[in-house]
């Protein structure tokens, strides 16, 4: 973040007043995420973005990473950003009988995009090819976030084109868990590393895919949690953590906002139980209210850290990352009314701008965007089942 942004930031937030916890909230039917306004919104957000992501050039080269320290928002973000339109989609086709088809096409577009070496080649150093007819390695980070999205199409649409590539991936994905001792399988292998929340889309995927064919593919799901609750809980927090020594079954690192709420995308399809008590401990040493703008810390409060390429520009110890990626979270959660106030301190935090019919964010990039269009949508959907019959 450039020094004048920051500045910026500082004085429109410097009308507030100072930091105090999150007072609970509880879910409300009434939620602001289906009013006319709020809707109007998450169609402009999908206007931008779609513009934004189509101007991914995906008949480029893969980027390369190792995972760690090279080239990671480079070969991840953009993954992720589509990864997450599509997500978005899905909710969107199913509120929004105007934008359904357009919403679907999209869902085609970004299904095919993931596909692109542009997007996922990032991964064949690491487990090979990720598509195509050869016999497929794991990648829950590529596969994870792949099936999860195909299984969402196949949910809303029916059409039954990815059906055989859905099959394999998943039969990969369990055949992985399988043969895993602790049920966690590794993000890159070069070198190894465990990110523990890469697990949850593709466990999540198995999940709904289960649900979807009546099959048994999530069977590893018992053992995934069951070993992070023995192993890798954070002694001070009872969060899960970031990174897991999975050799010595150790933490590698402690609990941070951004990976918690990542895991919380995922967690309640296949563990809504462990979910609910995350949540609530995420409420307890996460949530907060920076200058009367509800935020999300990227570290719990003794555990402070400066904050890095994840992470984002930290401001008294809460992340822009973070407090986007909750929003998705508390809908899940059905937690409507705090997700409502996230999101009107993003319009401050993050700089909202209304450009014609389209809603984008200066200070957030783009794949921070698609995860708070992500959120927007799971709000408007969640708030519509919430509603009382008529």
């Amino acid at each position: 973040m450039s020094l004048i942004r920051r500045s910026l930031m500082v004085a429109m937030l410097a009308a507030f007043p100072l930091v105090f916890p999150a007072a609970a909230q509880q879910p409300t039917p009434a939620s602001l995420a289906s009013s006319p306004a709020a809707q109007e919104a998450c169609r402009a957000q999908f206007r931008y973005l779609k513009k934004a992501l189509h101007a991914i050039d995906l008949k480029g080269p893969p980027v390369m990473t190792d995972g760690v320290s090279t080239n990671i928002a480079e070969a991840e973000w953009p993954f992720m950003a589509v990864a997450y339109y599509g997500y978005a989609c899905a909710d969107l086709a199913q509120c929004d009988a105007t934008l359904r088809a357009d919403a679907i096409a999209e869902m085609r577009w970004a299904l095919g995009a993931l596909q692109t070496p542009r997007l996922s080649g990032f991964m064949v150093a690491h487990f090979g090819a990720p598509f195509g007819n050869g016999r497929l390695t794991p990648s829950v980070f590529v596969h994870g976030h792949f099936l999860n999205l195909a299984v969402r199409y196949r949910e809303v649409t029916g059409d039954t084109s990815y059906d055989l590539l859905m099959q394999r991936i998943a039969a990969a994905l369990s055949d992985g868990y399988a043969r895993d001792a602790q049920g966690l399988l590794p993000s890159y292998t070069h070198p190894p590393m465990w990110w523990l929340t890469d697990n949850c889309p593709a466990l999540s995927a198995l999940a709904r895919y289960d649900r979807l064919f009546q099959t048994h593919f999530a069977a590893g799901k018992d053992k995934f949690v069951a070993s992070v609750k023995a192993y890798y809980l954070d002694p001070k927090t009872g969060m899960y953590c970031t990174y897991a020594d999975v050799p010595s079954r150790r933490l590698g690192q402690g609990p941070r906002g951004i990976s918690m709420m990542y895991g919380l995308h995922f967690l309640q399809d296949f563990a809504p139980d462990f979910a609910k008590e995350q949540y609530a401990l995420a409420k307890r040493h996460l949530f907060g209210t920076i200058f009367g703008c509800v935020a999300v810390r990227e570290y719990p409060i003794g555990q402070e850290r400066v904050g890095d390429i994840d992470s984002g520009q930290l401001v008294m110890g809460f992340g822009p990352s973070a407090s986007g990626f909750a929003i998705a979270v508390t809908a899940i959660m059905d937690d409507l009314a705090m997700g409502d106030q996230l999101l009107r301190s993003l319009a401050t935090l993050g700089l909202e701008v209304r450009d014609g019919d389209k809603l984008y964010y200066r200070q957030i990039p783009e794949v921070g965007q698609a995860m708070i269009f992500f959120g927007r949508a799971e709000l408007w959907k969640r708030a519509n089942a919430l509603q009382p019959a008529k």
